[in-house]
């Protein structure tokens, strides 16, 4: 049999693709190295973005029924120092809560999902080679110990941040900014205050830890650190997690259990050459289109799923599956999401210099100082952090003067704390900025060939930046 559609990996991008081609007639194979329900490393958060996509697959209502909680706001934490909780903006496209699931049933109910619309789904088959053909591709998979092959005319690779079919089309899937994590589960934990609570400190910066508790008193703990050639995890991710959960979450955990192991994780961030080829697609992580800010892969994944599944069944319809035809898939996902992705993947660029943490950190606790202060301000935090407002709103200086707080005196009563002092006087702050700037001058200095090469990552970042932000508004006068 030839199918039409065959996609490699059944997490929440394969499955949806999946979905959105089998309710438009398309035969599609699901395939997937794993049994289901399997084991995914991942916060289990559901932000509003993700039940957005999973009420457009149909299957909202049955994800919502296993959920235990409805978390409308979180708590910020810097250098132990609790610093504000921010609320999920209402009145957005999105819903205006959050809600968690673990991987292990999400990606069962999305299999299910996919399947009952009319996808086939052959688990525990491992891809192993693809095959270019004059009229398809011939997929090739070892299952139960045996090497078969299945033929489609497309395929999409939806098999995560190890791609199979990624490195199938020569892309190279281990260089670049990566977001490595560990993740532990408890019962019995003490939800004081909200919920959901984020943990930014110089131990573990760049990066943040995690505390996700539902309605039963289970949470989802973590701790993710960012990392490149040039910058590598300094210590033992493992050990950092477990001090950070014996010295900030000890109240917390003070009844808690442990439930199975510690397990990790990775996620990229630096797109890959070919996103599409002749006849194949990468959606997902395969793709690496996971939001550089908050780290999340989930609402991505799906909505590059419903992209990829438009332009497949257009490809499919038309009988012409080339790259020419299937580049419209990035086009389309880069008019939309590209100019946001690279405002998202500019910041974290800057914050990974672990040079540059006590800067950042006192950046984002001044940040949470203003947000408490001025509602509309936290909202636009709140809105950008969460993904429902564009990221490139940051870089908007109309949008910045018509949220931020003017007044002089709340900016210079912005605390430091980080040498043990409380308030401080005008002079005493400035001392300690310019003590600050001299130690991060130092620190830049000590490696000045990595240093330098961060810079020049971090201006053609910006050119790049800059230009596309040049066409989106050339694009808006042209269209007016």
């Amino acid at each position: 049999m030839v199918y039409d559609v065959i996609i490699v990996g059944a997490g929440p991008g394969g499955s949806s693709a999946a979905t959105f081609l089998a309710q438009r007639g398309i035969s599609v194979l699901l395939l997937d190295k794993a049994d289901f329900p399997r084991d995914k490393v991942c916060s289990d958060s559901l932000i509003p973005q993700t039940i957005y996509w999973l009420d457009i697959l149909g299957c909202v209502d049955e994800v919502l029924g296993q959920t235990d909680s409805c978390i409308t706001s979180c708590d910020i934490f810097v250098n132990g120092e609790y610093v504000l909780t921010g609320n999920v903006p209402q009145g957005t496209m999105y819903p205006g809560f959050c809600t968690l699931l673990e991987r292990k049933k999400l990606d069962y109910l999305l299999v299910k999902n996919a399947i009952s619309h009319g996808a086939i789904f052959r688990p525990k088959c491992r891809v192993r080679r693809l095959h270019w053909l004059d009229d398809g591709v011939a997929v090739e998979a070892k299952s139960d110990g045996k090497i078969t092959s299945f033929k489609g005319k497309l395929v999409i690779g939806a098999d995560g941040v190890n791609s199979f079919v990624s490195r199938s089309l020569g892309n190279e899937i281990k260089g670049g900014t990566t977001a490595v994590s560990v993740r532990a589960y408890y019962e019995g934990v003490d939800a004081n205050m909200s919920p959901m609570k984020l943990y930014f400190d110089k131990r573990f910066f760049p990066g943040y830890g995690w505390v996700f508790i539902d309605d039963t008193g289970k949470a989802n703990i973590g701790l993710g650190y960012i990392c490149d050639k040039n910058f590598p995890v300094g210590d033992d991710l493992k050990k950092i997690f477990h001090e950070f959960v014996q010295s900030d979450l000890r109240k917390m955990l003070r009844k808690a259990t442990p439930i199975g192991r510690l397990a990790g994780g990775r996620i990229c961030f630096s797109r890959p050459k070919s996103v599409v080829s002749d006849r194949v697609m990468l959606v997902g992580d395969a793709a690496n289109l996971a939001d550089p800010m908050s780290g999340g892969g989930i609402h991505k994944a799906m909505e590059s799923a419903y992209v990829a599944s438009q332009v497949a069944f257009w490809a499919i319809s038309t009988g012409d599956c080339s790259q020419q035809t299937l580049c419209m898939y990035e086009k389309l996902w880069n008019e939309k999401n590209e100019l946001d992705w690279r405002a998202g993947e500019l910041f974290l660029s800057i914050a990974k210099n672990p040079s540059l943490k006590e800067l950042c950190l006192f950046f984002l606790k001044a940040v949470g100082r203003l947000a408490k202060e001025e509602q509309r301000f936290q909202e636009f935090c709140g809105g950008i952090f969460s993904g429902v407002m564009p990221q490139s709103e940051c870089l908007s200086p109309l949008a910045i003067l018509n949220i931020i707080p003017l007044d002089p005196g709340l900016w210079l009563s912005v605390p430091r704390t980080s040498n043990g002092v409380g308030s401080q006087t005008s002079w005493q702050l400035a001392s300690a900025v310019a003590q600050d700037a001299l130690k991060m001058a130092g620190r830049l200095a000590t490696n000045p060939l990595e240093n330098l090469d961060w810079g020049l990552e971090i201006l053609t970042k910006m050119v790049n930046l800059a230009e596309r932000s040049a066409d989106r508004l050339i694009n808006s006068i042209s269209d007016q």
